[in-house]
């Protein structure tokens, strides 16, 4: 694996700079980040107009690079103005990850964990890495909001009051069933395991059995898959399956499992599918995967920033 800083600087922004950029960059996406530590940034960003520029540059890469999942059911973004020699810079995304209206996520993991919840009615959802839901359960109806990554849910019958999941502009409610709901950059996902669930998007309705999937891509359901199920949800046994998959969606799945951030600066190497299985039982060993089984190269910056280039 490569260690070079050479990523399209301006002119004068030495490697040392890059590597200070990269690292703050990769530490403000964390929303754990403390406040105090927006003021040592701000500090460092107006030390040397240079850091500004270098900044910014690794700002317009990951705008670019569309591998950071678009959370359909995010809040807005907090946006800080800081005025630097260099102009104005725009910082956008940074510590709002997983709100919705100001309110925090009820249930939430972190990289590389999953973790079973049981739900007040008695149903359970198996939270995948990097995933947050939150629980409306009301006397004629029990919603939950799917904020990031994936959950299963087995669901306790109740005529009474449907067990509906939204994820961003995609309902899926249970007809005593056990289904799974992900969000994935550009997509929303149902895959059925048990019975049968309907899924409503965009004015569109259909009903799933137990075996079928579906997307939601373009504004728009797709057509329903069948057997599909087992792969979707091989994260359950730590194996992720990817099948014909951008692989800007792939490095964002990967983004919730391993430390540190992959970021994909080419928004055409982003787009092109790929087809891969990836072990992550050992966390530690899925760069080296992605780079024997994917026509990739990975440059790290720093601990918490990897970049994702096509190899030549």
């Amino acid at each position: 694996m490569g260690n070079s800083t050479q990523t399209e600087m301006p002119d004068g922004v030495s490697d040392s700079v890059a590597h200070e950029a990269a690292t703050w960059f990769a530490h403000l996406l964390d929303p754990a980040t403390p406040q105090s530590d927006y003021a040592r940034f701000r500090q460092w960003l107006q030390a040397d107009e240079r850091h500004a520029m270098a900044y910014a540059r690794i700002e317009s890469l990951w705008g670019q690079a569309a591998a950071e999942p678009r959370r359909a059911n995010a809040g807005g973004n907090r946006r800080t103005f800081i005025k630097t020699a260099g102009g104005v810079l725009l910082l956008a995304g940074i510590g709002t990850a997983w709100t919705s209206g100001g309110r925090r996520p009820d249930f939430s993991t972190g990289k590389g964990e999953i973790r079973t919840v049981s739900l007040p009615d008695g149903s359970t959802a198996e939270l995948s890495a990097g995933s947050a839901i939150s629980l409306d359960f009301r006397p004629s109806e029990r919603h939950v909001i799917l904020h990031a990554g994936e959950a299963y849910f087995t669901v306790t019958p109740d005529a009474g009051r449907p067990f509906v999941v939204e994820a961003g502009s995609l309902e899926a409610t249970a007809l005593g069933t056990a289904y799974s709901v992900s969000i994935a950059p550009e997509r929303l996902s149902v895959a059925v395991t048990e019975h049968d669930v309907r899924v409503e998007a965009a004015g569109q309705r259909l009903e799933l059995h137990e075996g079928d999937a579906v997307d939601y891509e373009n504004g728009r359901l797709g057509k329903v898959v069948r057997e599909e199920t087992e792969g979707r949800l091989g994260w359950r046994s730590r194996q992720l399956v990817f099948l014909s998959r951008p692989l800007g969606e792939v490095i964002a799945e990967l983004n919730r499992w391993r430390s540190g951030r992959l970021m994909v600066l080419d928004p055409t190497l982003a787009n092109r599918r790929v087809t891969a299985i990836i072990d992550v039982n050992d966390i530690s060993r899925i760069d080296r995967t992605l780079e024997q089984g994917l026509p990739i190269t990975l440059t790290s910056y720093t601990p918490l920033l990897t970049v994702v280039s096509e190899r030549r």
